[in-house]
């Protein structure tokens, strides 16, 4: 095993687990009721998504938003540095400015410290910073998805070079590159609400942070690089959802049959809001309002019958790919439980136990006063 590896570049696993779990979907329900709570302020209602993936979520947060609030402009912004997830997301994107003309949708490469500011913090990067405007001409889905398909053999193959960072090991940006996409008949009305190159810098009424971080890394480090930068981020009233796997669940049971000493989960919400309030400055712990965490569960797609007539290859298979994953256990450790063939039992049983596999995620919002 790499010295740097990553469980979650693992894009074939992660593709795999996006199509055979509705964990999207789920994230989905569960964020409803924050999003029709929101009260923007002018001169738009700004997301902030610190991980775009497949574009799954955000598309329909981006839906829900259209629903409570039709008429009110929108500030979308995200990043991901995988130049196949920009392309999927972008795919997705087309019907939402047919559904919400007055849409800014921006995505970057950065990482989680700088994303928000839309500027790299390294200075010899940042003088190559790569600021791509596209305003979308027409009037349908077919019209702007044409458009957007050109930023794939355009820009995305050229500018969202990956290479790894000589300390950490972990993927980094080449090159730091910024899309800003909204409907060219709508700029009048988006002036104010259209990021600039030199002045990119926006606080959000919800930040979206989805399984934002590696499971097994300290409260510290979650903190640091991902939940502080987005705390900080935060406007007025706004939101900070995160959202992370948390185990207790018939897939943990998976993996604690098949390594009985992993614990895939250390560091959870209570240990994250006590590494908080022991931390950060006083004054602005003041200006924080920690919500009560929540649990809810998503399920592994699989049809009654693949289950109740002898469980099928296909969900033995899909089952183990989807609880490695999320249990983030290494290729050394899949490929030499592989070999001896006993996980496959260990799945049966469970599955056939359980009927079906389920997953916990655990959900906390920290807002701004």
């Amino acid at each position: 095993m790499k010295k740097n590896f990553r469980f979650f570049d693992n894009r074939q696993k992660y593709l795999l687990f996006v199509t055979t779990t509705n964990e999207k979907n789920k994230i989905a329900d569960a964020l409803k009721p924050i999003v029709q709570s929101l009260k923007p302020k002018h001169p738009a209602l700004k997301i902030f998504d610190a991980g775009m993936g497949d574009g799954s979520l955000l598309m329909n947060i981006m839906r829900q938003c259209h629903q409570k609030l039709p008429n009110i402009p929108l500030l979308v912004s995200t990043k991901e540095i995988s130049m196949e997830d920009v392309r999927l997301g972008l795919e997705k994107l087309p019907d939402r400015f047919v559904e919400h003309k007055n849409t800014v949708f921006v995505i970057s490469n950065l990482n989680y410290v700088e994303s928000t500011n839309l500027k790299s913090n390294n200075p010899i990067k940042q003088k190559k910073m790569n600021w791509k405007i596209v305003k979308l001409k027409g009037n349908s889905s077919l019209d702007f998805s044409t458009q957007l398909r050109k930023l794939n053999q355009e820009f995305l193959a050229k500018k969202w070079q990956v290479e790894r960072n000589p300390k950490s090991g972990n993927p980094t940006y080449k090159e730091p590159s910024v899309i800003v996409i909204y409907r060219k008949d709508q700029e009048f009305v988006l002036k104010n609400v259209i990021p600039k190159k030199d002045n990119g810098k926006n606080e959000y009424d919800i930040i979206i942070a989805s399984q934002p971080y590696r499971s097994r890394v300290s409260a510290e480090k979650k903190v640091k690089f991902v939940i502080e930068p987005m705390i900080k981020s935060l406007s007025k009233k706004g939101k900070l959802i995160v959202v992370h796997a948390c185990g207790g669940d018939p897939a943990n049971k998976i993996i604690k049959k098949v390594w009985p000493k992993e614990i895939p989960f250390p560091s959870l919400y209570p240990q994250i809001a006590k590494y908080i309030k022991s931390n950060l400055d006083k004054e602005k712990l003041k200006e924080l309002k920690f919500h009560k965490a929540k649990k809810f569960k998503y399920m592994l797609r699989a049809l009654p019958n693949e289950i109740s007539g002898g469980i099928a290859t296909s969900v033995i298979f899909s089952a183990w790919n989807a609880a490695v994953y999320v249990n983030q256990i290494t290729d050394e450790q899949i490929f030499a439980a592989e070999r001896s063939k006993n996980y496959q039992k260990v799945v049966q049983k469970i599955v056939n136990k359980y009927r079906g596999l389920y997953f916990n995620n655990e959900l906390f919002v920290i807002e701004r006063k």
